[in-house]
């Protein structure tokens, strides 16, 4: 398992990169995209593994090419309005606090989009497949209700990947949720993938 991470890790530091070039461009200033931490638990040892009573928002895609599961992007309440705080898209009339309001919720989207994006792109590196993730979706409430919907379809052998993403710039330090669920099949091939190019990287 932890040869098998040390392969996602590699994806998410190419995630990394993808992303900290286009948040960077997006946002109008220097954005470090890292993530510091990453396990794989089963989508019932999720709530142990992340405090379920923050409020938030998330933007969740389907994936239905490539991997089989959905993928999430999740702010809490405050990191949220920093972000769309920093969006050089919003202009000072259209800012209100604590309100988040329709470009708030376009640059919300803009910003998981590029996140989801970006990992997804790095797997399709990674694995040699075309991944293709529908159209994203925003809900906000508590990281409970979140993942209630997020899980509502997934079983109880599903796997969920969790993802730390930490975003810094000069004058921020934000840190935001990713969460990629897998069915088992799919979660089973990323295992055999991964152990494959184990192989590879041994016989070499």
């Amino acid at each position: 398992m932890q040869d098998e991470l040390d392969i996602l890790r590699e994806v998410g530091s190419i995630a990394a990169a993808h992303g900290s070039l286009a948040l960077s461009e997006i946002l109008g200033r220097r954005i470090e995209l890292s993530i510091p931490s990453l396990d794989i638990v089963s989508c019932t040892g999720v709530p142990a593994k992340i405090d379920v009573e923050k409020m938030g928002i998330a933007i969740i895609s389907r994936l239905p090419v490539g991997l089989k599961g959905e993928a999430a992007f999740f702010l809490n309440e405050k990191n949220a309005f920093k972000f769309i705080d920093m969006s050089y898209k919003i202009r000072e009339e259209d800012k209100k606090p604590g309100v988040l309001t329709e470009v708030g919720i376009s640059s919300i989207k803009e910003i998981g989009s590029i996140v989801i994006g970006a990992y997804l792109s790095a797997l399709s590196i990674m694995f040699k497949r075309v991944i293709l993730s529908l159209p994203p979706t925003l809900v906000s409430g508590t990281v409970d209700d979140i993942l209630n919907i997020l899980f509502a379809t997934a079983g109880t052998e599903d796997y969920a990947l969790l993802i730390e993403a930490v975003f810094e710039e000069p004058k921020e330090n934000i840190k935001g949720g990713f969460y990629l669920v897998l069915t088992p099949e799919t979660a089973s091939d990323i295992r055999k993938t991964c152990k494959k190019m184990l192989r590879e990287l041994e016989e070499k």
